[in-house]
């Protein structure tokens, strides 16, 4: 799973519409699911809920195969 922390890989990210599960900074899986509408330097917006950019990780879903 890839790490999305910078403002780049956030844009890319909602440019290609992955699919995004998002993160406690302690590990706790928090919501599984959404490509990113909006991003600010301080928050991150995925199926209309903003989550604080300090609080939470990012990540880019990927499927076990």
């Amino acid at each position: 799973m890839r790490h999305l922390d910078t403002d780049i890989e956030l844009f890319t990210a909602a440019l290609t519409q992955v699919r995004i599960i998002i993160r406690k900074k302690d590990g706790a899986v928090v919501n599984c699911g959404g490509s990113i509408q909006r991003y600010t330097p301080f928050t991150v917006k995925i199926a209309g809920l903003s989550y604080i950019r300090s609080e939470f990780d990012f990540v880019v879903y990927s499927p076990r195969r």
